[in-house]
């Protein structure tokens, strides 16, 4: 009898691995097809690199190549290689089997959005995420449009009113924020909305999967990662007014606009007194606890950042062809627009570098690197304390910055 269940066990085992194997690129074209252009006009699926720890590579097409190149950054982003575009993706996927389908169907549509015309042309800053109000209002604003998305009727519209006018009065306090917002919610928004609505197509396990970005709420940075929660909410309030609203959203548009008037919802005149009195229904003292310990944490953090890339301490090396690779919250967007990485790797024509820390200009045309104690020097190999220079002879090809 044990000999029969460790057989049946090996079977099941041996199955289970099997369908894992299956291949998640299966699934996902399966869906896709499934779709077929209902939600945006054209298949989403798109030629994948999988790309793992040693450079192999795993792929949907057949004539993939069978490594990846050492001079390109491993990333789940856009990249021409070979005279061809390819979605790559870090190998193997994590997570369980919906949250695969996410992220391959995210990078997918990114993969697409240049064609829909939903590629916005600037590289959204977002430094006012920073601030203890802005992210109060924001984290207000998800609230309310998490409950407008329960709701119908009026209740729904007060929620949305609500929720807009937390938008409208962050905006109003900081100059630029509708664009930089609008460009990352855009960006990244719209692709974390497909992934979840191509993986949920109920409107109820939609909104349940949202559980798994909660730990926005107690990030210490959102500048670069508030649209992944941001733009699936608005996704699914537009999906569930029944207008064809993706038929005439473009590059510029204002998910939050879009709302208002599909829902024809008129904001107060007086959006601070409109927010002293609904604020409370949206869970602002716990926001505020954590928002008003986050702020010591920012100042704390922000004068060792300033200290470490002051004018006389930074070595700046120019690139005229930047790419970098990083995870969102590992960014610190700083006031001169510029982006300070923390376990980042920064690839140009002359090689790549990787640190703890080290900061892209605004005008991504050189790295900046703060003057540590150098440990090492051999041929081209630079190592401080806390980056690594790598010199290189052969130049890397353009890699498209989407994360």
């Amino acid at each position: 009898m044990k000999k029969i269940l460790n057989l049946t066990l090996a079977l099941v085992l041996i199955i289970s691995c099997q369908t894992t194997k299956r291949s998640i690129f299966e699934s996902v074209k399966e869906i896709c097809d499934k779709d077929n252009g209902k939600l945006w006009g054209v298949n989403l699926y798109s030629p994948v690199l999988g790309i793992d720890s040693v450079r192999n590579i795993v792929s949907n097409v057949s004539d993939a190549p069978k490594t990846f190149p050492a001079n390109l950054p491993v990333a789940n982003s856009t990249i021409e290689l070979e005279g061809k575009r390819w979605t790559t993706i870090l190998w193997p996927i994590s997570g369980d089997y919906k949250h695969q389908i996410i992220v391959l169907v995210h990078e997918m549509f990114h993969y697409r959005q240049p064609e829909l015309g939903l590629f916005p042309e600037r590289h959204p800053n977002n430094s006012h995420l920073s601030n203890r109000d802005a992210r109060t209002l924001l984290k207000l604003e998800w609230n309310a449009l998490k409950r407008a998305a329960e709701l119908k009727g009026k209740q729904k519209k007060s929620a949305l009113s609500d929720a807009l006018s937390f938008r409208a009065l962050r905006r109003q306090l900081y100059k630029d924020a509708a664009a930089e917002e609008c460009s990352l919610e855009i960006l990244e928004g719209l692709a974390e909305y497909t992934g979840r609505r191509i993986a949920f197509p109920s409107d109820k396990d939609y909104l349940r999967s949202l559980s798994d970005l909660d730990y926005l709420y107690e990030s210490d940075n959102i500048t670069r990662s508030f649209a992944y929660l941001s733009g699936p909410l608005y996704g699914l309030i537009l999906d569930q007014s029944s207008y064809t609203w993706r038929k005439e959203i473009n590059a510029e548009s204002d998910l939050g606009s879009c709302v208002q008037k599909i829902y024809e919802i008129e904001l107060p005149k007086d959006l601070e007194e409109a927010v002293q009195k609904t604020k409370a229904r949206y869970d602002f003292d716990s926001i505020d606890v954590t928002e008003e310990s986050f702020q010591r944490k920012l100042e704390e953090r922000n004068a060792k950042i300033l200290k470490l890339f002051a004018p006389d301490n930074v070595i700046k090396l120019e690139s005229s062809n930047l790419s970098i690779q990083f995870a969102p919250d590992s960014m610190v967007q700083m006031e001169d627009g510029g982006m300070v990485i923390f376990g980042g790797e920064a690839f140009c024509e002359w090689g790549y570098v990787k640190g703890h820390p080290l900061k892209i200009t605004a005008d991504w045309h050189h790295v900046e690197l703060p003057r540590l104690d150098t440990l090492t020097v051999q041929g081209d190999t630079i190592v401080t304390s806390g980056w690594t220079l790598i010199k290189k002879k052969k130049t890397i090809q353009k890699v498209h910055p989407l994360q």
